[in-house]
This record gives C-alpha cells, sequence and structure tokens, in this order.
C-alpha cells in the first residue's frame, strides 16, 4: 500500500470513530444542558433560556447584572422587542444553591408586555442567602384565557 493511501486511510478511519463515539445522549454531570438558541449561560451563575424557537431572533434578554439586597442576592435581566409587534409574554426567575439545587421551589410565571423595541428590566431577589445561581425563563403565554381571546365565539 502507498504511503500517501495509508494516511488517508487512516485519518479516515479515525474520522468515523471519532463521529461514532458521539455522546449527545449520555448524560453528562459537569453539563447543566445542551447548548440551543433558546438557551444563554454567558455568565456563569445567569442562565437566559426563551421557552420557544419562535422568540428567538425576536425577543433578547440581555445585561444580567447581580448584586445584594442586605443579605440576599438579586438579580436584573433587560428583556428587549427586537421587531415592530407587541408581544404578551411571562417569565419566571428561579434560584439555586452552590451546588445546584433548588431553593424555595414555588416559582410564579409573571406576565408582562413589550411594546415595539421597548425594553423592560425584570427584577428577583433570591429568597435566601443561601442563593447562588438564577435561571430566568421567558416564555409566550399559554392558558385558556388567551386561546379563548384569540377563538371567535361559536354559538
Amino acid at each position: 500500500m502507498k504511503p500517501k493511501t495509508s494516511i488517508v486511510l487512516a485519518a479516515l478511519l479515525a474520522a468515523f470513530v471519532t463521529g461514532c463515539n458521539d455522546s449527545a445522549g449520555v448524560s453528562n454531570p459537569n453539563i447543566r444542558h445542551y447548548q440551543q438558541s433558546t438557551i444563554n449561560n454567558a455568565n456563569p451563575r445567569v442562565r437566559l433560556v426563551l421557552g420557544s424557537e419562535k422568540l428567538v431572533g425576536k425577543i433578547a434578554l440581555v445585561d444580567a447584572r447581580l448584586g445584594t439586597a442586605g443579605a440576599l442576592p438579586r438579580v436584573e435581566v433587560s428583556a428587549q422587542n427586537l421587531t415592530d409587534h407587541r408581544y404578551t409574554l411571562e417569565y419566571m426567575y428561579t434560584w439555586e444553591d452552590q451546588q445546584g439545587f433548588g431553593i424555595n421551589d414555588n416559582p410564579v410565571w409573571r406576565r408582562f408586555v413589550l411594546g415595539p423595541r421597548e425594553i423592560k428590566s425584570l427584577r428577583s431577589v433570591g429568597k435566601s442567602p443561601d442563593a447562588y445561581s438564577v435561571t430566568l425563563t421567558v416564555r409566550l403565554p399559554d392558558d385558556i384565557f388567551i386561546h379563548q381571546e384569540q377563538t371567535p365565539d361559536k354559538r
């Protein structure tokens, strides 16, 4: 066998073996989530989640700021409407301790409206001094009231 052919075959074999060892379906305890267009974890203590692919490119979650309110941690994130349309959305903050366990897991969805090109600050204060990291999730509301408003009454 020629040396060039051997090198090409070795490279193809290595690429094939590496490609077959895809670990996408294997749980890795060091990874909290797999990178997606709906998740931004640029800040190691603040995870920003858009609850729908429909919001990508239309709503931006930016400028995550952490601070304290006395002994409690606080966070503020700006939600920005990138379009010329009005959006009714909901957001929820969930806090975790340094080990990643939820703190006071009684989150509540809060509704808000973003007008065209509007920026709003979404704030939260941790319920415990042990609160270390936080996840902000923004989603389109999905409830009976919204569906009733969008569907004409059939009587």
